[in-house]
């Protein structure tokens, strides 16, 4: 059982972690005015947030009762 939760924990760290990066990604889309750069940092928040997306996909499934 204590494997479990730390496994968990390590899980939900990486969730959000993959979360942190969007908003970081979101807020420097926000800053710049080069639209190349603009359009790099729009792609990464989407990147980021399919990441989040599949790791609670997994999450839920690996851990049901939560």
């Amino acid at each position: 059982m204590k494997d479990n939760m730390r496994l968990e924990e390590a899980w939900r760290l990486a969730i959000d972690r993959e979360q942190e990066a969007r908003d970081f990604y979101k807020e420097l889309a926000g800053m710049v005015e080069d639209t190349a750069l603009k359009n790099l940092f729009a792609f990464l928040v989407e990147q980021e947030e399919h990441h989040r997306r599949l790791l609670e996909d997994e999450f839920d499934k690996m851990f049901p009762e939560y």
